[in-house]
C-alpha cells in the first residue's frame, strides 16, 4: 500500500508527534465516555499494568524513550521486556491507551481508538526500524529474527526474570507519564 520511503516518512512525523495524536480521542473519551463500576475497574487495571510494564521497561532503554530525535542510544537494548518483545514501550502503550477507553465504556470509541492506535504505530514501527537497521544492521536483523515485534511467543518465569539494577531513573523519567495518567483520570471521574 506504501512504499518504504513513504511508511518512515509518515512514521517520521507520527514519532514526533506522538505526544499530542491521543488529544483528540481525549476530548471524544470526556464527551462521550460513560464509565461505569465495571468499565472503570477493568481500565484502571489495563492503565496499572500498562504504566508498572512501562516502568520496566524504561529500566532498561533509559530516558532516550523521550526523545524526539533519530537518537537510537549506544547500543541495541535486548535485555528484560526487549528479550520477549521488540516494542515493550509500545505495547505498554497499548495497555494505557486501552485501558482509558475501556474506562469510558463506549464501545464505538474503543474500536476507533484500536484503529488509530495500529495505524499511528505501524508507521512509528517502521520509522524506528529503519533507524535500527541502518545503526546496527546485522546485529538489529539477527535480533528482529529471534524476538516478535508485538506478541511474545514465550513468556518468562518469575525466578528468569531479568530486572533492571533500580528504579529510580524510570521512575523519574515516567513522571510526566504518571501525571498525564492521573490527571486523566480525575478528568474521566469528574466529567462522568
Amino acid at each position: 500500500m506504501f512504499d518504504k520511503e513513504t511508511r518512515v516518512e509518515l512514521g517520521e512525523w507520527f514519532f514526533k508527534a506522538r505526544d499530542y495524536t491521543p488529544i483528540p480521542l481525549i476530548f471524544l473519551l470526556l464527551i462521550f465516555g460513560h464509565p461505569t463500576v465495571k468499565s472503570a475497574t477493568i481500565g484502571l487495571l489495563l492503565i496499572m499494568v500498562g504504566e508498572l510494564f512501562r516502568i520496566y521497561s524504561v529500566g532498561f532503554i533509559g530516558t532516550i524513550s523521550r526523545t524526539r530525535s533519530q537518537s537510537t542510544g549506544g547500543r541495541l537494548i535486548t535485555e528484560g521486556p526487549f528479550s520477549y518483545v521488540r516494542n515493550p514501550l509500545y505495547v505498554a502503550n497499548f495497555l494505557i491507551t486501552l485501558g482509558f477507553t475501556v474506562f469510558g465504556g463506549s464501545l464505538w470509541l474503543l474500536a476507533l481508538t484500536v484503529l488509530l492506535f495500529v495505524v499511528q504505530y505501524y508507521f512509528i514501527v517502521a520509522y524506528e526500524e529503519n533507524l535500527l537497521l541502518a545503526k546496527f544492521g546485522e546485529e538489529y536483523d539477527e535480533y528482529r529474527l529471534r524476538v516478535p515485534r508485538w506478541i511474545p511467543d514465550r513468556w518468562p518465569n518469575l525466578d528468569q526474570m531479568m530486572w533492571p539494577d533500580t528504579f529510580t531513573p524510570a521512575l523519574k523519567s515516567e513522571k510526566r507519564t504518571l501525571t498525564t495518567i492521573f490527571s486523566l483520570i480525575f478528568l474521566l471521574a469528574l466529567f462522568a
